[in-house]
């Protein structure tokens, strides 16, 4: 059985976001080290009218989510994935979770990613270029774990610069689902654990593949979904 790691993107943010992460010792560290690489804290990132007003809450507010969950799951509860992918934005999480960007690099990444964004000075291609142009300052490591492109629904292996690519695009560029599952599905994930928040692409593949085993962290919670995870092993 090989597990796959979803994160969701744009849309799938909510109230309270950050205050319902599993509460382990991994998902507090995450939420620590976000305290110091985010100007101002992120405790009023997830209030109503910051996800509803501020593009850089919301970018900010998933990132955080999903690594949180990730790390969760893999630290504390020893369970590893075996691929990565992320809906648009969800891929700075996703690239998190392969060791090709520090939490540090990605909470620079999604916060600039946003502030571009409600500048709203350029196109979302202009933007896509600029996220290029930031990128290649990133230093490149050793992918440990397969990513699915959300733009292309490729399979990367040991291809730091094809994430990036991906990352720098999604800002321009439609979420190519169908090609994503069908990546997916290709690899032989036979099991999706949604990360936080909430339970978007949960529904989706229960809508759109009946009978797939499909969990989310944050309607199961994070012991429950460990369970089901190595369960299914």
């Amino acid at each position: 059985m090989s597990i796959a790691f979803l994160f969701p993107g744009l849309g799938s943010q909510r109230r309270g976001m950050l205050h319902r992460l599993p509460d382990t010792a991994a998902s507090a560290t995450v939420l620590a080290e976000a305290e110091w690489g985010h100007p101002g804290g992120v405790a009023e990132l997830d209030t109503a009218e910051a996800l509803e007003e501020s593009e850089v809450a919301r970018h900010v507010s998933l990132l955080i989510a999903g690594v949180a969950g990730a790390r969760a799951l893999m630290e504390d509860e020893g369970v590893q994935p075996d691929m990565v992918a992320g809906y648009g934005v969800g891929g700075y999480a996703a690239a998190v979770t392969a060791e090709l960007l520090t939490f540090e690099e990605a909470l620079h990444a999604a916060r600039l990613r946003g502030e571009l964004l409600e500048r709203a000075e350029e196109s979302e291609h202009l933007i896509g270029i600029r996220m290029a142009q930031h990128l290649a300052t990133v230093e490149r490591r050793a992918q440990t774990l397969p990513y699915v492109t959300s733009t292309g629904g490729a399979f990367l292996r040991d291809d730091a610069n094809g994430v990036f690519d991906d990352l720098a695009r999604s800002v321009a560029r439609p979420v190519r689902w169908e090609d994503m599952r069908t990546a997916l599905r290709g690899a032989g994930a036979d099991l999706y654990v949604e990360m936080p928040p909430g339970r978007t692409l949960t529904a989706r593949l229960m809508e759109e593949e009946p009978g797939v085993r499909v969990v989310s962290v944050e309607e199961q919670g994070i012991a429950e979904a460990a369970d089901f995870a190595r369960a299914s092993k």
